[in-house]
């Protein structure tokens, strides 16, 4: 097992955290006032962590971008890797099964009902039974598969990383319909952004800066609107959804709230290579090229900002009231409301890959291949 690195964050712009109780003590020693907060005791422990993937000769900076995903009635943990290998573990980290694919998996499956519904840069999307691991179908894409799907309304959705929507029927794997962009021109960012359903629309993002709403059950086009300012890279690497608004992050640089039913604009944000989003409480947390936002998502104006001090890798996760945002380096804990630093996590390798949790247990996939459970105090 590799040694496991804990590195704490910091809190607004205070050194580490394991460091503030020394500092802090030092300083008194002194008689120096001090106004460090004192060092927390217990931040989170880890309950287990199991190497999925063997280290190769000459093999320079891995990067593991699959991530894991969460029965949230079992507690199964199932996680693709840059090997092509989908494994599950019990909460305890006993290997249920293992499947092997022809590509690597570039994003976290989809665990739903009896099924894990997983795409593979083999051009493949599986559906694989949850107990057992065995093959229930899978429909041959011809395009690399490459985010989590969506399951929505008896079909699976997918966005593969040549621009095209995929809905397929979740039982059989039958194909339903698809829509593709073919206007691509310039440069792109590899990834995707997976497909949201809402309101019967099936809402895709393109690399050519376009955003579409399609009858999730047709795949007829309800609107489209090309959103992103002219650039080298137009990508549109981020979308979410709530009360109505779809939230877009265009790498050319802005955020956007568009109307969901019309594709109407109702506030942008200009900020140098949006790309990943994730929503909170009233908050929309972005992330670019340079640094993380919280924005407020009634009118779109910024309410704080903290250096990414990396680059943007998997889409940021709410856990509760707190981001965790993945960052290459690492794990950055960011209190939501506020862009305060609260913490820090690194395996040894850096994290590139959305981590998931249930309860107060959180998966995290390092770089090198590792598969931690930490369970938060």
């Amino acid at each position: 097992m590799r040694m496991l690195t804990l590195v704490l964050g910091v809190l607004g712009t205070v050194g580490a955290l394991g460091a503030t109780g020394a500092l802090a003590g030092q300083a008194a020693q002194m008689g120096v006032a001090t106004q460090l907060p004192p060092a927390p005791i217990k931040l989170w422990s880890v309950a287990w962590q199991r190497q999925l993937v063997a280290s190769k000769a000459l093999e320079w900076r891995p990067e593991e971008l699959g991530g894991p995903a969460v029965d949230p009635v079992g507690g199964l943990v199932v996680v693709g890797t840059r090997d092509g290998w989908l494994h599950a573990y019990d909460p305890d980290g006993k290997r249920m099964w293992s499947f092997e694919a022809a590509g690597r998996f570039d994003a976290a499956p989809r665990v739903h009902a009896d099924l894990v519904y997983a795409g593979s840069t083999d051009g493949r999307l599986y559906a694989i039974e949850l107990a057992s691991g065995r093959l229930r179908w899978k429909y041959e894409a011809q395009e690399e598969v490459g985010t989590t799907p969506v399951v929505s309304g008896g079909l699976v959705l997918v966005m593969t990383l040549q621009d095209s929507l995929i809905a397929v029927d979740a039982k059989t794997g039958a194909w339903k319909w698809h829509h593709r962009r073919e206007t691509r021109e310039g440069f792109t960012v590899r990834g995707a952004a997976a497909p949201i359903v809402s309101g019967g629309l099936a809402l895709g993002a393109y690399s050519d800066g376009t955003v579409a709403a399609l009858d999730v059950l047709t795949g007829t086009m309800r609107w489209e609107r090309k959103v992103a300012p002219a650039g080298d890279f137009m990508d549109v690497d981020g979308l979410r959804v709530q009360a109505g608004r779809l939230f877009v992050a265009a790498y050319s640089g802005a955020v956007y709230a568009i109307d969901i039913q019309t594709g109407r604009q109702e506030w942008e944000l200009k900020t140098p290579g949006a790309s990943r989003l994730a929503l909170g409480a009233g908050v929309l947390v972005a992330v670019t090229t340079t640094q993380v936002l919280g924005i407020a998502m009634q009118d779109g104006s910024t309410r704080w900002t903290l250096p990414l001090e990396g680059a943007p890798a998997g889409d940021p996760v709410l856990l509760g009231g707190t981001a965790a945002v993945p960052n290459g380096n690492g794990l950055l804990f960011v209190d939501a409301s506020s862009g305060r630093l609260l913490r820090v996590f690194n395996p040894g390798t850096g994290v590139s890959a959305s981590p998931a949790w249930r309860g107060r247990r959180v998966y995290v996939l390092s770089n090198s291949g590792d598969l931690l459970a930490l369970d938060f105090t």
